[in-house]
């Protein structure tokens, strides 16, 4: 005996709607706050900042903002 198209849909879209949601809550938890470096001097360049902000602060990356070396962290 066949299974109606309706439960199949439904099944579908509760499958979509779950895995969105799942999706959702990742990107919540992932959230960084950046703070100004203490101990950066000079002109800012990317890599060098990333690189200083993970080994000297402590912090999960670095980047620059305005010619500035930010560190940021979870929040």
């Amino acid at each position: 005996m066949a299974q109606p198209k309706v439960n199949k849909i439904a099944i579908f879209a509760i499958l979509c709607f779950l895995l969105m949601f799942a999706s959702e809550m990742q990107i919540t938890e992932a959230k960084h706050c950046g703070k100004h470096s203490k101990s950066w001097n000079g002109n800012c360049f990317h890599k060098k900042c990333n690189h200083w902000c993970m080994n000297k602060e402590d912090a999960d990356y670095g980047n620059c903002s305005h010619g500035d070396c930010y560190c940021y962290y979870h929040c």
